[in-house]
């Protein structure tokens, strides 16, 4: 038997508390105030996670589509969300690589050390996103400098961008969803076993450093950047502070000759 797991992120945080009061067809099984696990029948769950992840096991595509739908408040082409998918395969091992999980058995806590890692690697994958498009902006603005010497960007401009950059190493570390581990991994050397090879197949640490690594070059470029457009204001206020002392000196020397 073969079954797929699928995790989506949907960029926005989730309400978990309102979401438990729309989402009566299955039953909860676990929750916390960070989670929601449901399960729709054997070999079939629902996971949903409050920084935006949402991740499904042996779910048929209209449930998932409806699912989202119901989480985003509105109807949405889903194929264009930060997506994950994975195989699961039963054996006498537990191994994963190639974008497949091979497990023992899939109960509760299976199920749950799975969807807990791949709804934290499609919220990475989200993160990933947004960080190269501010490193590709900045980018811009660095070989402008070094072709020309100078760059187009406001002031205003430039603290849009320090502060889309600051917002989103805010949402990094709000949610934490890098230290978030599951105690049943500490509880059975099984689950012990899939959460650590998970960990490794998807780089869940390596990920997250090295979009915190990004954000700081970032934000070192942006600042540097900042400095040079304060330096050119300031370089103007001193132009146009001179350019007055001379209008005024050249008209009480006007009206002296006068």
């Amino acid at each position: 038997m073969e079954l797929q797991a699928t995790a989506y992120h949907l960029e926005k945080p989730i309400i978990l508390g309102q979401i438990r009061e729309k989402i009566t067809s299955c039953k909860l099984i676990k929750r916390e105030h960070s989670f929601l696990l449901y399960k729709l029948e054997e070999h079939s769950y629902l996971y949903i996670k409050e920084y935006g992840s949402v991740v499904f096991i042996n779910c048929d595509y209209n449930y998932i589509e409806k699912t989202i739908n119901l989480l985003l408040g509105k109807e949405t082409e889903i194929k264009k969300l930060p997506s994950e998918e994975y195989k699961i395969v039963f054996g006498d091992k537990i191994d994963v690589d190639f974008n497949t999980i091979k497990i023992k058995e899939l109960n509760d806590d299976v199920a749950h050390i799975i969807m807990l890692n791949l709804a934290q690697s499609v919220g990475l994958m989200n993160y990933v996103n947004k960080t190269s498009d501010l490193h590709e902006k900045t980018l811009m603005f660095s070989k402008q400098l070094e072709e020309t010497g100078n760059f187009k960007l406001s002031r205003k401009k430039m603290r849009k961008f320090i502060g889309k950059t600051l917002n989103l190493k805010n949402n990094i570390t709000e949610n934490l969803f890098v230290l978030d581990s599951c105690e049943l991994a500490w509880s059975n050397e099984d689950l012990s076993t899939l959460n650590y090879k998970l960990n490794d197949e998807l780089e869940t640490i390596k990920r997250h450093q090295s979009i915190e690594n990004s954000l700081n070059v970032i934000k070192e470029n942006l600042d540097l950047l900042n400095d040079i457009l304060q330096h050119r204001y300031s370089s103007m206020l001193e132009w146009i502070i001179i350019l007055l002392i001379l209008f005024e000196i050249v008209q009480v020397i006007i009206e002296k000759i006068i």
